[in-house]
């Protein structure tokens, strides 16, 4: 297990945002792209922030599994935030 760094967390939910939009803008792989940037943010927050990352785990494994259930980035990255300024 890696240790944690929530500066990557935010790192890696902010480029899963941005290929989120791409793949809604036509550019389907850009899905598979942000499972893997989400995926990056589960395994950077496993060890000190493991609450966020089954939150993200689970977000990333519907948005894998469906076409349409796309997380809420939005929360995912204000609840990094808000551990950024606690740590």
């Amino acid at each position: 297990m890696r240790p944690s760094c929530i500066h990557c967390v935010l790192k890696h939910l902010g480029q899963a945002a941005v290929l989120m939009d791409e793949a809604n803008l036509g550019y389907p792989s850009h899905r598979w792209l942000a499972c893997g940037h989400l995926a990056e943010a589960e395994a950077e927050a496993l060890d000190k922030f493991s609450e966020l990352a089954i939150q993200i785990r689970v977000a990333r494994i519907a948005y894998s599994l469906t076409d349409c259930v796309e997380p809420d980035m939005t929360v995912l990255i204000h609840d990094a935030m808000l551990l950024l300024e606690t740590s």
